[in-house]
């Protein structure tokens, strides 16, 4: 800066001393217009250096700004999209956390709310009677931000024959109301908003009983929540055990199930054991090439849903539908199912790194019903076999009454035998007496008849004599006759 001073006083004092050896020739007119020449140019040169400066730093100005409005464009569109390009620099920008963009926020939001549901909170119950149950629910607030909109309707998106899942409220130690105990499984038989009749889907224990007519408000889902790993990955093993531990304790549940319950999740994500089940165990792989996977399906579905998606995993709800196939590119990590991960490793798209337990995820709308259906099995066989001791206590006691009769006729007959006894003996005395009788008896008749033998045989000598002494009187006899 200082040269360029230096530089204007030598050119003010040579143009001083040229004018004033030219000032003997030259009229007045003209020196007085040629110092006002040289001012001026020296005044444009001055102003022109302040202009050309300001047109620098406004040509700065612009290019910051231009750069920096491409950035925030860019900037602007991947919290859009997730991703986006820098027009001016040709850069990538992208957001590596997979919430931070709109689109897979509401991606992520959409797939929460599909999970999840309707639900309706705060509904005040009354008390179970015929089976039924009455709800209140409470009444929808007028916008606060919009006090010149009309009051808004009282009506729910519930219909009759809607099943929906009741839960029994809880305030939390941070004042926050949550469904803390779950009641069963409902059909709405009526509505009349804000109220609406519920009777239970499946018969009811007494402990169901019990607990709703405890009171207490309800939060109602049209669909059972389902199981999600994500919930407990940041959470602490020792947050993770208090929840399990507690609610085994107030459902008075077998502690060695909950402690194998709490390995499951506190080993989840973390490599996998040997002995762990095949279902269980996924691969950690990292991609070697550029992948993209289709994740939605050709068909819709709409209306009530029973189960989670199709058997295929591709998307079939509008709301989850991602609407492009998803992008994997070289050196993205992922975890993939064991058959998955060994197709893709059999065509070199990744390599497996390491296996990964993945806790089993629970349906538990279904798992409660299964519980159902064995508690009614196990309350089933209860029934037979309480009918089967009956029976068997019946026959005991006829077999003691039996038992005891014959007992009673065993002594009878014990008696009658000794009466037996005694009169066999008799009997056997009388027998000897008898047989010595006969004895006597048969001595004497042998005696009789051999007495009447030789009494017959003396007979027959006698008749034998009489007949020859008769013959011989009738020869005689017959002799004079003749004669």
């Amino acid at each position: 800066m200082t040269i360029f001073y230096i530089v204007i006083a030598v050119l003010v004092l040579l143009f001083g001393i040229l004018s004033y050896l030219n000032f003997q020739t030259w009229h007045i007119v003209t020196v007085l217009a040629t110092f006002a020449a040289f001012f001026a140019a020296f005044a444009f040169m001055v102003l022109s250096a302040l202009v050309l400066k300001t047109q620098a730093a406004w040509r700065a100005d612009y290019q910051n700004k231009t750069e920096m409005h491409a950035r925030l464009e860019a900037e602007v569109k991947a919290l859009e999209v997730g991703v986006a390009i820098n027009e001016l620099t040709g850069q990538i920008v992208s957001r590596n956390d997979p919430y931070s963009s709109i689109l897979s926020a509401n991606a992520e939001l959409k797939r929460v709310l599909h999970n999840r549901g309707r639900v309706w909170r705060g509904c005040q119950v009354g008390a179970l009677a015929q089976n039924s149950i009455e709800l209140v629910m409470p009444p929808r607030q007028a916008d606060p931000t919009n006090p010149q909109a009309p009051a808004p309707s009282q009506d729910r998106s519930l219909a009759v024959d809607t099943v929906v899942y009741a839960f029994r409220e809880q305030p939390q130690q941070n004042g926050v109301v949550l469904p803390g105990v779950y009641l069963g499984e409902f059909i709405v038989t009526m509505t009349n908003f804000p109220n609406i009749t519920l009777e239970p889907a499946l018969p009811m224990s007494p402990q169901q009983a019990q607990l709703i007519n405890s009171g207490g408000n309800w939060t109602i889902y049209d669909q059972m929540p389902t199981d999600n790993r994500e919930i407990y990955a940041d959470l602490e093993p020792a947050e993770i055990g208090r929840i399990i531990s507690s609610t085994f304790t107030w459902g008075g549940g077998d502690p060695a199930i909950a402690a194998a319950l709490q390995q499951q999740f506190v080993r989840s994500g973390k490599a996998a054991n040997p002995n762990d089940p095949p279902a269980t165990v996924w691969k950690r792989v990292t991609f070697l090439k550029d992948h993209s996977v289709d994740v939605d399906s050709d068909s819709d579905v709409s209306g009530p849903r029973e189960n989670f998606e199709s058997a295929t995993g591709l998307a079939v709800a509008p709301e989850l539908k991602q609407g492009a196939a998803t992008e994997f590119k070289q050196g993205d990590a992922t975890i993939l199912d064991a058959s998955t991960a060994a197709d893709l490793s059999a065509d070199g798209t990744v390599k497996i790194e390491e296996d990964v337990y993945l806790r089993p995820l629970h349906d538990f709308s279904s798992e409660f019903r299964f519980a159902f259906s064995m508690l009614n099995s196990v309350n089933d066989q209860i029934k037979s076999y309480q009918t089967e001791i009956n029976l068997t206590d019946a026959q005991i006691t006829r077999t003691q009454e039996v038992t005891k009769r014959r007992d009673d006729l065993g002594m009878s007959l014990d008696n009658d035998l000794n009466n037996v006894t005694k009169e066999l003996e008799q009997i056997s005395a009388f027998n000897d007496k008898m047989d010595a009788h006969l004895k006597a008896v048969l001595a004497e008749v042998s005696r009789t008849y051999r007495s009447v033998q030789t009494l017959r045989e003396a007979l027959v000598e006698t008749q034998e004599k009489q007949k020859a002494d008769i013959d011989k009187r009738l020869t005689v006899d017959q002799q004079q006759t003749t004669l």
